[in-house]
């Protein structure tokens, strides 16, 4: 037997501990719809005004795209690498090793942007916090807070996601309360503020950029898959559980932008606060309920982060077990704690670079993570389409998305749409793309000259 063969048939194991329902909690965590209102919904509102109500409405339709090609792919390969497993299996090991990279390279720079976003809503909520002492606290703390049992983290996600939600059903009951404008109005004519404080219609391109931010917001589910070797039954369940995932996560997110659209009374002051929902939350119910509110927000990003390390660890560890780095840190990465059951090297190891990742200014770490749904989205829509069709995908007793093959040529559809909004934008999106197209590049030659020569494979 080969050193390679020998290492996958020996190594360790994560263990089965999680229910549908953990995973589940586990996953809208990764999501925190809070983050995504008052991050990307905020700069949907300043761009698209109250169109932001008509985008994130529609925006539900490319998210259960997302899903539906997800769902698929991760009740036929449930297991920790997520996305590089399935696409490495079906498309080849030069794919799954492409996909591998990108996940990994966004993984770090967009944890440190997390932590960083937690600060600022800390330092709300307690003046005077040093921003970045505060940034690595939150660091250290997300991570060893995702090092106890796997049972246990998700117990301390699911309470923190609990009061996330209380901050959802908050700004969806100040909106539908005494509403200050008819939601058919505000479809039919969607107003944006023109710098001097006068409403005007909004102009087409600004609505079609606004509306890649909000389809971005919305989508997710997709993070289950790498909790799929410590989920029982992981074959039959897991499609069910990013199916919820991604209807909860996103109508959590949608219905409250709808909803600030229809409840704001100064709607100018809102559309040209550079924090539109927190200008919103304040006029509405008080400074003091707002600051309560910025510490939900700041709970909901360091509950986000905890789900994050998890998920980024699950990938690392996957890496390390699979011996795609050379022999010492692979054996390293991919070691499982004997008394937790997690692999702590590997999240340790995330943690520290996405530390390292917060010395970037917050702008460079945007770049790094915002063409990760471009090459994600495109990958697995192939995956899945070449999949069905081999008889890899949608096996008896695995989910099958409905009406096949509509859903991944949905995808192909968001993949090219994301490509073109990220081209045109200069500033973040080219050179996201660019980064990313670079590093899947040096990923290709490690493949050539690395792994392809000893018959390297994603381990099932």
């Amino acid at each position: 037997m080969s050193s390679t063969a020998e290492a996958v048939a020996n190594a360790p194991l994560l263990r089965r501990e999680l229910s549908a329902f953990a995973v589940l909690m586990l996953t809208l965590s990764c999501l925190s719809p809070i983050q995504s209102i008052y991050g990307v919904g905020s700069d949907v509102l300043q761009h698209a005004g109250t169109g932001a109500a008509l985008l994130f409405l529609l925006a539900l339709l490319p998210a259960m795209a997302w899903a539906l090609v997800y769902a698929e792919i991760a009740s036929a390969f449930p297991y920790a690498g997520g996305d590089y497993v399935a696409v490495g299996t079906i498309l080849g090991p030069w794919a799954g090793f492409s996909t591998l990279t990108v996940w990994m390279v966004t993984g770090f720079p967009l944890t440190a942007l997390a932590a960083k976003f937690n600060a600022i809503y800390l330092a709300e909520v307690f003046p005077g916090l040093p921003l970045s002492a505060t940034t690595y606290a939150v660091l250290l703390a997300s991570i060893l807070l995702a090092l106890p049992k796997v049972r246990t983290s998700a117990y301390i996600t699911g309470i923190l996601l609990a009061i996330e939600m209380l901050g959802v059903i908050a700004l969806i009951a100040t909106g539908l309360w005494h509403p200050t404008r008819d939601l058919a109005a505000v479809l039919r004519e969607p107003l944006v503020t023109d710098g001097t404080g006068n409403l005007v219609q909004v102009s087409l391109g600004a609505l079609a950029l606004g509306a890649v931010g909000a389809a971005y917001a919305t989508m997710g589910g997709n993070q289950a898959i790498t909790f799929g070797e410590e989920m029982h039954e992981p074959h039959q369940k897991m499609g069910r559980v990013i199916l919820a995932a991604a209807s909860i996560g996103g109508l959590a997110t949608a219905l409250p932008v709808v909803c600030v659209v229809l409840g704001a009374h100064d709607l100018s002051t809102v559309l040209q606060s550079p924090a539109p929902i927190s200008a919103y939350f304040t006029a509405k119910v008080g400074p003091l309920a707002s600051r309560v509110m910025s510490g939900c927000v700041a709970l909901a990003i360091f509950n986000a982060t905890i789900a994050s390390n998890m998920f980024y660890g699950r990938i690392a560890y996957s890496m390390g077990r699979d011996e795609t780095l050379p022999q010492r840190a692979s054996s390293w990465l991919g070691t499982i704690h004997s008394k937790s059951g997690v692999p702590r090297n590997a999240t340790i190891a995330i943690g520290v670079v996405s530390a390292a990742c917060c010395v970037f200014s917050t702008h460079a770490l945007v770049t790094f993570g915002t063409g990760l749904t471009t090459f994600a989205i495109g990958l697995i829509s192939c995956a899945v389409l070449v999949g069905r069709l081999n008889g890899l995908t949608g096996q008896h007793r695995h989910w099958r998305s409905p009406l096949f093959p509509l859903a991944p040529l949905m995808g192909f559809g968001l993949t090219i749409t994301f490509l073109v909004a990220a081209l045109q934008d200069k500033d973040v999106g080219r050179p996201s793309v660019l980064l990313l197209t670079s590093c899947v590049g040096v990923a290709l030659l490690w493949y050539r000259f690395a792994l392809k020569p000893r018959g390297w494979r994603p381990r099932l």
